[in-house]
């Protein structure tokens, strides 16, 4: 098995730790146990195949970033082990590969008012990420997402408090050495606003590069109803924008992201995909589609439309948070039918002459999906 191939099973199956090493290490990274609105809660780690190991040339031993799910209630067929050698891969006792825990930064130990950092900014690959608004109207027509876990993170006391964040970040990133990352990733819930939230982001956007100059600025939200945000948005400084899907099927759109699926009709995304990449440029516009939600062709279909606008799709196996007992989510990904899709987004933009020029956010990151990764 490929490294690339590897990577795709620990995203879309996860893995169970056999050591309280490696269960230590997932606290370590996420020490306030915060849940994103998306699919991003897991253990950072670089790996390597076994097969690709064998290789003799050091430019064939190709290691991936991967943001993946550690299960603890939920058996799975890989297993981590710390062993003499370091942190290894198992199937059936057999080794398959071995990863290495990615170490979080020093700052990770300061507070920002009494805060801890962690619950303002953390650090994804070379990129930091955090909500500024973390919260979602939706949850107040019980529309919500389904898979959505904003919400479980409010039930945290040291996070409840601090649903709308500029000022921390700012203060944050005081703290945080400028040479630690290469851009900043911001996201935040939907308003009922013309800017379905990005009103919220432009102000701090402005500040930020104010304070930061050319540092990469990308951020993930609702498509706004209005495009002159758009515009606002990128006088303010920002370079790419994240507009999601989620799911292409109309029904199970219904089902699945009922809110959205209400208010953000299709053909908003397409108008603000289409007034996007004029305003930022190609390259810079994506959205992403949870792999596991819907039946292959559908999921096609939705990748070959948004290529078409000159945006970039990002799919993302489905992940289940097992900390919930009453989590309505559970989805089905088969790592094969990923990998497929994966191979099927990038034969689309390959045809349209599209690839990423992104230095912020998610599809910079690239360790919850494979579309930046190339195959050996």
């Amino acid at each position: 098995m490929k490294t690339l191939e590897l990577k795709t099973r620990l995203l879309c199956e996860g893995a169970n730790a056999m050591d309280d090493e490696t269960v230590e290490a997932l606290s370590d990274q996420n020490p306030q146990k915060v849940l994103r609105g998306g699919l991003s809660s897991g253990l950072k780690a670089k790996i390597i195949s076994q097969e690709d190991q064998l290789f003799r040339r050091k430019d064939l031993k190709k290691e991936y970033k991967v943001n993946f799910p550690l299960y603890s209630k939920i058996p799975t067929a890989l297993k981590l082990q710390t062993t003499e050698n370091g942190l290894v891969i198992l199937e059936n006792d057999e080794v398959i590969g071995s990863a290495e825990v990615i170490t979080p930064p020093d700052w990770y130990g300061q507070e920002v008012e009494g805060y801890p950092i962690t619950s303002i900014l953390t650090q994804h690959g070379d990129q930091l990420v955090g909500s500024v608004y973390e919260w979602c109207s939706l949850f107040n027509t019980g529309e919500q997402c389904k898979f959505c876990v904003i919400d479980r993170s409010q039930k945290v006391p040291e996070l409840r408090k601090i649903t709308r964040k500029a000022e921390l970040i700012m203060k944050a990133l005081e703290k945080i050495p400028r040479g630690s990352y290469q851009g900043i990733g911001l996201n935040g819930g939907m308003t009922f606003t013309e800017g379905r939230g990005l009103e919220t982001m432009i102000p701090l956007v402005r500040r930020i590069r104010e304070a930061l100059g050319n540092i990469p600025i990308g951020v993930e939200i609702t498509p706004p109803q209005d495009p002159a945000f758009i515009e606002q948005y990128a006088e303010a400084g920002g370079e790419s924008l994240m507009m999601n899907l989620e799911t292409w099927d109309d029904e199970i759109r219904q089902k699945l992201i009922p809110g959205k699926s209400k208010y953000c009709s299709k053909d908003s995304y397409f108008k603000a995909f289409e007034a996007t990449v004029k305003i930022l440029g190609k390259g810079k516009v994506s959205t992403c589609f949870v792999v596991g939600t819907e039946p292959m062709d559908s999921l096609k279909q939705g990748i070959e439309k948004v290529v078409d606008f000159d945006v970039i799709p990002s799919p993302l196996a489905g992940r289940y948070f097992e900390q919930f007992a009453d989590y309505p989510f559970d989805p089905r990904v088969n790592w094969k039918d990923f990998l497929e899709i994966f191979r099927f987004t990038r034969e689309q933009m390959l045809q349209r002459g599209l690839m990423s020029s992104d230095k912020a956010g998610c599809i910079s990151c690239g360790m919850c999906d494979v579309i930046g990764d190339k195959e050996q």
